[in-house]
Formats: structure tokens, sequence, C-alpha cells
């Protein structure tokens, strides 16, 4: 069931699944992921367990646009978002599953409402993004972690902006994105994807100017980069595909030892989480909560 939760000036899309009275569980997207990129089926496999929220965030979807020059915000305000939206629900405490900048926002959960959480779940995500911030900028620099593989840096410079002005363009782009994320490991089935674009497409706020991912972008620039200094509050898993070409899965198990966490490795996932690893990762995610 949709739901608009109001938080002072801001407005936020959520959609629940499943029973109120189940212990809660919230999917915090990536940089300028729509909520719905957290697919049916996968909200309504955890749902058998738990009381699923996904949502927008703010300017994505159909939250909130914000004019970013003149009230700039960073992760610790979007990590503040979740907490926003769980005191929409009057949650108390919810599970958090937070999947590449997700993880960064429910990390920072973790060290700023720890009170709040029965659990973490970083996917495709890191404790430290600050090689693959740079590499974007093109410092390629050595670094603790190493940066995203210089073919998908190349590609990205190569598909340049992406304008929701033109339909198809947008589409051509996006789908290009998609694919350099999957990596080279699992068949990229842009069949599966055209759909979920398609609707992301139709649902988007059209009032928000077309660069307004670099909002995304510019709140990662304010940091916090690094995660070392958060301390794990409640228990935390790490799942990650072998074959992230954005954060290579050293990223996962340098984060995985420094929560003590339980690792998961899902062997020929990429950056992304086609259908056909839902089930794997759904798995693991249960045994987890076991």
């Amino acid at each position: 069931m949709e739901q608009i939760v109001q938080s002072d000036s801001l407005a936020f899309w959520t959609e629940n699944f499943g029973d109120a009275k189940n212990s809660a569980l919230i999917l915090i997207m990536g940089v300028a992921g729509q909520g719905i990129m957290w697919s049916d089926s996968f909200c309504t496999l955890l749902s058998k367990y738990f009381f699923v929220i996904r949502y927008d965030h703010r300017d994505v979807g159909q939250s909130s646009h914000i004019n970013y020059m003149a009230k700039p915000y960073g992760l610790r305000d979007l990590s503040n978002d979740v907490i926003r939206i769980l005191d929409g629900y009057n949650i108390q405490k919810a599970h958090l599953v937070g999947t590449s900048m997700g993880g960064y926002l429910a990390q920072l959960c973790m060290q700023q409402k720890p009170e709040r959480l029965l659990s973490v779940t970083l996917i495709m995500s890191t404790i430290d993004f600050s090689s693959m911030s740079k590499a974007m900028l093109g410092n390629l620099a050595a670094n603790d972690l190493p940066p995203p593989e210089k073919e998908v840096l190349d590609g990205l410079k190569t598909i340049g902006a992406i304008d929701p002005s033109d339909f198809d363009s947008w589409l051509f782009k996006s789908l290009k994105v998609l694919k350099l994320f999957n990596g080279k490991e699992s068949q990229f089935d842009e069949a599966e994807w055209v759909p979920i674009l398609e609707k992301a497409y139709l649902r988007r706020n059209k009032d928000m100017p077309p660069n307004i991912m670099h909002n995304h972008v510019m709140a990662c620039a304010q940091g916090p980069m690094t995660y070392y200094n958060v301390q794990a509050t409640c228990p935390v898993h790490v799942i990650h595909g072998s074959a992230d070409p954005m954060l290579p899965v050293v990223h996962a198990r340098k984060t995985a030892s420094h929560y003590n966490a339980t690792l998961t490795i899902i062997e020929g996932m990429g950056h992304a989480r086609p259908k056909a690893f839902e089930n794997e990762i759904v798995t693991a995610m249960e045994q987890f909560y076991a």
C-alpha cells in the first residue's frame, strides 16, 4: 500500500508490503534510485517475514524536490530521512537494508540512531567509498581499497549526462549504465530492466530539473566517505557480488571484517540486483535473521 510520509517540509513516497504486526524492514536505495528499483517480487518475498517499506529518497521519484543550491544536504541528512520515515509509520525499531549509497546511509543510522535499529544489511556497499569518489573525478591513485574497474569508468564517461527530456535517449543511456554495473560474469537481461525503467520514467517528478541526479552526487561529495569510526551496534550482514565492477569484492571483506559481520558473496553478481539473484539474496537474509 502506498503512503506519503510528511516530515516538516519534506514529503516522502513510500510503499509497504506485508503485515504491520511483523518486524519492520526498510529498503534504502542507492544514488538517485527510485524505491521501485526494489522489485515487487523482492519485496513480496521479504514480506512473508517482515513489514517491508520501500521509499523514494528526496529528489527522487515522487518525493520532495529540493533546491540544492539554496538548501544543500549531505549523506547525514539522507540518513535522517530513513528515521523520518520510521517516525511517520510510528515504528520504533527496524531492520535496515541498504544498497550501494543506501548502505552508507544505513551505517550512518547505526552511528547516529543505534536505538532505532534491529539489524543492518549492506548490499554491494562499502565502509570506504573514497577510492570510488576519487576515481569518478579522474584520480586513479592507489588507495586502501580499489576503485571501480577502468572499463566501467571509461564507459560512464562516454555515456555522459542522462537527460530525461528525451525518453528514447534516457532509456538507451540508462540501459548502458545498468549493463556496465551488471559486470561480466552474468548475462545482462535488457528485457527485464526496460519495464522497470519505463515505470520509473513515468512516475518521476516532472518538475525536477534534468540534472537532479547531481544533487545526490553532491551529497555524497559532502561525505563522510569512510565509516571506520562507526561501530556495530546491532547485527550486521554484508552481501556482495563477486563480479561487482564498481566496488570490487575486497570492499565487502574489509567492511565485514570491521563490523565482525556475516558475509555473503553472491557468485556472478555485479553492482545490480537482477531477478536471477533475488532468491539467493533473500535466502541469505533469511539465514541471517533466523
